[in-house]
C-alpha cells in the first residue's frame, strides 16, 4: 500500500489519529464513466452492458448502459469545484491530487468515500445490472483509492433492489482493508418495509453503518425516489432533497427497523438534520396516542432516532441570526447526531476550518471526531 503523511499534522505537531478531522463524504468519481468498471467485470457483463466494444455508441439510445443521474436538473454554476478539476482529467478522479488539495492542508486523519457516480444505480430496474456494477466499483475504490492513500476509507456500495446480492457483497466485502460502512442507493421503496431488512442484518452483523445519501435521481427516473411533486429548477430541487429522508426516517422508525436491529446504525450523508427535530416531536406527541397501531416500539420514536440515526454536516445551515445556532445544535442534540462532512468535490463544499467555525470547540470536536469514531469504530485506524 502507498501511502502519504499529511503535511499539516506534522508540521503542526498535531496527533492526527487523535485528533485529525474525519470527513464522512468524499466522492470518487470516474474519468470515463462506467468504462472505468470494465476490467473487474466478465466479458458476459460487459457484453450485457453495451461497454465492449468501441465507444462510438457512448450517447446514443439503447445501445449502452449509463449510469442513472440527474440529467434534467442542472446546476448552471457547475456542479463541481472548478479548482478540483487538473487540465483533462475530472474532479476527484486522482487520488493523489485529492490528498493533496483535501487532506493535506485541512488535517484530515480519515475521508470516507462514498458513491462517486454510482449514487444513483438504485433507480435501475433490473437489480442484477446494479449489483453488478455495485461489485465492479467496489473493487475498482479499493485498487484506485484505498490502496494509494492510507487516510481514504471506503463505503461498500450494493444494489438495493436485490437484497440477496446484497447480502452476498456485504459479506463478501466486509472485512476488506479500509471499508468502514455500507452504501446502499436509495430506490422508491421507503426503507422501513422489510425488503431491506436482510441487508439490515448483514449490516449489524459486521457491524457496519449503513449509510444513504441523495441519489442525484430523485423525480428523474421511475424507480427512483420521489419528492411530493415534481420540481422545475434546480435550486428548488436541490433544497426539497431532504423529504427523501425524512420519508425514510419516519419509515425506519414507524416500522420498528431499530427495536429488530439494535445494533444498526444508519448515517444519512447530505440529506440535511435540522427536519429531524420536527420529526421527533411530532412523531412522539402523535404515539402517544397511537402506539397500538405500532406496538412493537418500546419507547418513545425520538429515542430511536437519537441512538441509532447520524447526519453529516454538509450543507451545514446559516440561520439569518447567527446567535439561534446554538439553542438550534442543543434541540438537536447535535453533539450526539451529527458527523462532519465536506461533499468535495462538489459546488457547495464545506471547509473543516470553516463551516463549523462558530461551534464551541468541544462541539466541534464531537462532531469531526469523536462522533465519527463512535460510528466508524477501530475500521478507522
Amino acid at each position: 500500500m502507498t501511502t502519504t503523511e499529511a503535511p499539516r499534522g506534522a508540521a503542526d505537531g498535531i496527533d492526527l489519529k487523535r485528533n485529525g478531522v474525519i470527513d464522512s463524504d468524499v466522492h470518487p468519481n470516474f474519468v470515463n464513466g462506467i468504462r472505468d468498471l470494465m476490467p473487474y467485470m466478465t466479458e458476459t457483463w460487459r457484453t450485457r452492458l453495451g461497454i465492449s466494444g468501441a465507444d462510438w455508441a457512448k450517447g446514443m439510445a439503447a445501445a449502452q448502459f449509463t449510469l442513472p443521474l440527474d440529467y434534467l436538473y442542472i446546476n448552471p454554476a457547475g456542479a463541481y469545484r472548478e479548482d478540483a478539476a487538473q487540465p483533462g482529467v475530472p474532479p476527484a478522479t486522482d487520488p493523489v491530487f485529492t490528498a493533496q488539495q483535501l487532506l493535506d492542508p485541512h488535517g484530515i486523519y480519515r475521508a470516507v468515500l462514498l458513491s462517486g457516480q454510482c449514487l444513483g444505480i438504485g433507480a435501475m430496474p433490473d437489480g442484477m445490472v446494479a449489483a453488478t456494477i455495485a461489485s465492479a466499483y467496489n473493487e475498482w475504490m479499493c485498487e484506485r483509492w484505498l490502496q494509494q492513500d492510507e487516510r481514504f476509507r471506503g463505503a461498500l456500495v450494493v444494489a438495493p433492489q436485490d437484497p440477496e446480492a446484497a447480502v452476498a457483497e456485504i459479506d463478501r466485502m466486509a472485512k476488506r482493508d479500509g471499508v468502514v460502512a455500507v452504501f446502499m442507493p436509495l430506490g422508491q421503496i421507503l426503507m422501513g418495509e422489510k425488503h431491506y431488512w436482510p441487508i439490515y442484518e448483514a449490516c449489524a452483523r459486521h457491524e457496519l453503518p449503513l449509510v444513504t445519501h441523495p441519489s442525484g435521481t430523485e423525480n428523474v427516473f421511475a424507480k427512483a425516489p420521489q419528492m411530493a411533486g415534481t420540481p422545475t429548477f434546480y435550486l428548488e430541487w436541490h433544497t426539497a432533497l431532504g423529504q427523501i429522508h425524512q420519508s425514510n426516517t419516519l419509515s425506519m422508525l414507524c416500522h420498528g427497523v431499530f427495536e429488530k436491529f439494535p445494533k444498526l446504525t444508519h448515517v444519512i450523508a447530505e440529506g440535511g438534520f435540522m427536519w429531524a427535530l420536527e420529526v421527533m416531536w411530532k412523531l412522539d406527541r402523535d404515539w402517544k396516542g397511537l402506539r397500538n397501531e405500532v406496538p412493537w416500539l418500546t419507547r418513545p420514536p425520538s429515542e430511536y432516532l437519537l441512538d441509532h440515526v447520524r447526519f453529516t454536516t454538509q450543507p451545514f445551515i446559516e440561520p439569518h441570526d447567527p446567535r439561534h445556532l446554538a439553542p438550534l445544535m442543543e434541540m438537536l442534540h447535535a453533539d450526539r447526531v451529527l458527523m462532519y462532512s465536506s461533499d468535495y468535490p462538489h459546488w457547495d463544499f464545506d471547509n473543516p476550518d470553516r463551516a463549523l467555525a462558530q461551534l464551541s470547540p468541544e462541539l466541534r470536536r464531537r462532531i469531526q471526531v469523536e462522533t465519527p469514531r463512535e460510528v466508524y469504530g477501530d475500521r478507522l485506524d
